[in-house]
């Protein structure tokens, strides 16, 4: 099986096991921007009683909720503490002869074709909801803070898929957690200092320096990836998997 034939067969699997669970990641998606779209709204509508801790709210969800954007939720993503589904048919597919590269691949584009999907229906269901935001920025300007905040999703996504393929689902669990944990907790360090995160992006942009940061972070952002690539197939030939 030549490795364009295994990635189109992997990605055709991808999409039949898993269509419903990338239907509900995009269901979140518009879930979580109609519910963000209210703190957003009173933070740059310039309310006198809206909480401090809303700002890091707000932090907090854009850090963690953006590489989600290109994850699939569903009931194996669920259960990979007690099933460790992926493990198991990462086991199957290497029994095939798939080679190790067009399995990585093919799980790099599944994100790579869901991220600017559900995360471009996120950015729009925000916009159309919050009059502060339009006031505060324009379509483009949006669209830019949109751009960089995918090339930041496409920084931590190589991340979660080289412990989703290269080690158990304890593992990937633990690691998984342990990110929106230190983002939490990074999200309420910078409120406490006065800095928000997701405001300062905006005002970054409405300086005139969007495009320069949206370079800058896709650089980081591919480079990311070719180093994903890279250790996630090292570790799948490396790594003992069940049968």
């Amino acid at each position: 099986m030549s490795q364009r034939q295994a990635v189109a067969y992997i990605g055709a699997y991808l999409w039949r096991r898993e269509r419903f669970g990338m239907l509900f990641t995009l269901v979140f998606a518009i879930y979580l921007g109609v519910i963000n779209s209210a703190a957003i709204d009173g933070v740059l509508g310039g309310e006198e009683d809206v909480p401090r801790a809303i700002n890091g709210l707000i932090d907090w969800v854009t850090l963690a909720m953006y590489p989600i954007f290109g994850m699939v939720m569903n009931k194996s993503s669920w259960n990979m503490w007690k099933d460790d589904y992926y493990s198991k048919r990462l086991a199957q597919w290497r029994t095939m002869p798939i080679p190790a590269a067009s399995i990585v691949r093919a799980r790099m584009l599944q994100s790579a074709v869901m991220l600017p999907i559900i995360g471009g229906v996120y950015l729009l269901a925000q916009y159309l909801l919050t009059p502060a935001l339009r006031d505060y920025v324009t379509p483009m300007q949006w669209i830019e803070n949109g751009l960089i905040w995918m090339c930041y999703a496409l920084i931590i996504i190589p991340v979660i898929i080289l412990m989703e393929l290269g080690y158990t689902g304890k593992q990937y669990c633990l690691v998984y957690f342990g990110l929106m944990i230190a983002v939490a907790l990074l999200s309420i360090v910078l409120t406490w200092q006065g800095v928000n995160v997701f405001h300062s992006v905006l005002n970054l942009i409405k300086d005139g320096y969007g495009p320069v940061t949206i370079l800058g972070m896709a650089v980081v952002a591919a480079a990311s990836v070719l180093i994903g690539h890279k250790l996630t197939i090292e570790r799948i030939r490396r790594r003992s998997l069940p049968l």
